[in-house]
Formats: C-alpha cells, structure tokens, sequence
C-alpha cells in the first residue's frame, strides 16, 4: 500500500537539499494520536521520519482508507482527510509556505509530492469503485491481485498493514476480512506462509474472484 517510490529522508540527506532540511522541525508522535482532521485550521507539510500513519476519510459511521504513510513519505495537512498514527514513531514538519520556498530548488521533492497525491487519488477512486461495483469478497480479491509480486517460489502477497488496517481500508469489518482470508486459504487459492505474507497457489481463481 506504499504511495510513493522516492524517499524523502533519503533525498534531504543530500548535500544540495540541506537548506531544506534545516526547514522541518521534527515532531514524536504515539499511536492513535490524530495528526490532521479536516476542521485543522493549520497548513503543514511533513515527512514521516518514522512510524506509520493512515489517511482518511469519514462518512456517516464509515471511514474508507486512502493511504498509509511509512517512513519517507510526504504529506499535507491541509487536504481536508483525517491521518493518524497506527504505531509511535516521528515527524519532520514545516510550514507550507516555507515548504513552497524551498521545493522550488528541490525538483525531487516536488517528484514524491506528485506521487503521493497521484496515489491517493487512484486510492480514492478504487473506494469508489469497490463500494458501488463490488461486494466484500470482490474487493479483498481485487486488492490482494494488485499487491501480489514476483517471487522465485512463485507469486507472493506481503501485506503491510494488520488486518484490522485491511478490513478499514476495504470497507469491511475485521471479522469479514479474516473470514474471507481464511476461506481463500482453505479453498487453495492463497496459503498463508506468515504474518502477513501469503503465497498464490491459483493466480486464475484469484482473477476470478476479483472480477
């Protein structure tokens, strides 16, 4: 569910970027602590140094998932979703008008910007599509497809979020997901390997599945 390719804390560790990371301050959070809601009269950027953090939004009793931020990740704070900590880590934050200053000699920054916004833009409209066109089994298969990678042992699923992190980011309970889960394992279409790590025994089924 990574958003962005390029890392921020690599980029601001060159020689070049160092006007820029003298800009952010860094900030500890701890789980569950919100980070931005849309009411937030504070406009922000910042770079997760480290940790995880999920991006929302909220309807009615329903959150839908648009993103989770790992570390090298940027982000604003003033695009009217709700992000909060799924585990303690840090943050290194500025302001957006210094922000705007400085990106402008930072042509990377501006590249993984783009990125994050481009991915949360697809994110979106994947939530879209899955709540109207899809049922809870569809879009857990249609995820599943689209985070399986090579492997010489054959096609392998690494989630990194819990299934918790899952069941929210799909529309579903906990309960559903892992039903679901347990059900593609014993109709042999994935088998768990470990936490989170799950190998594809029937790519066709699972295409299938995802419509």
């Amino acid at each position: 569910m990574k958003i962005s390719t390029v890392s921020l804390l690599e980029e601001l560790e060159r020689p070049e970027y160092a006007a820029m990371k003298k800009a952010f301050r860094r900030r500890r959070y701890v789980k569950g602590e919100s980070i931005a809601f849309p009411e937030a009269s504070s406009n922000e950027v910042f770079v997760v140094a480290s940790g995880r953090l999920r991006v929302y939004r909220a309807y009615e009793e329903k959150e839908f998932t648009f993103a989770v931020l790992e570390p090298g990740d940027i982000y604003s704070s003033h695009t009217g979703a709700y992000v909060v900590a799924l585990t303690d880590g840090s943050l290194l934050v500025t302001d957006v008008a210094t922000f705007h200053r400085e990106m402008m000699e930072a042509p990377a920054v501006t590249q993984a910007m783009l990125r994050v916004l481009g991915g949360l833009l697809k994110n979106a409209f994947q939530i879209i599509e899955s709540l109207v066109f899809r049922d809870s089994a569809t879009r857990l298969a249609a995820f599943l497809l689209s985070e399986t990678r090579d492997d010489p042992e054959g096609p392998v699923i690494r989630l990194t979020v819990t299934i918790e992190e899952l069941a929210l980011h799909l529309g579903m309970s906990r309960q559903t997901a892992s039903t679901l889960l347990a059900e593609m394992g014993r109709s042999g279409v994935i088998q768990k390997l470990g936490r989170g790590v799950y190998r594809v025994e029937d790519a066709a089924r699972l295409e299938e599945l995802a419509g």
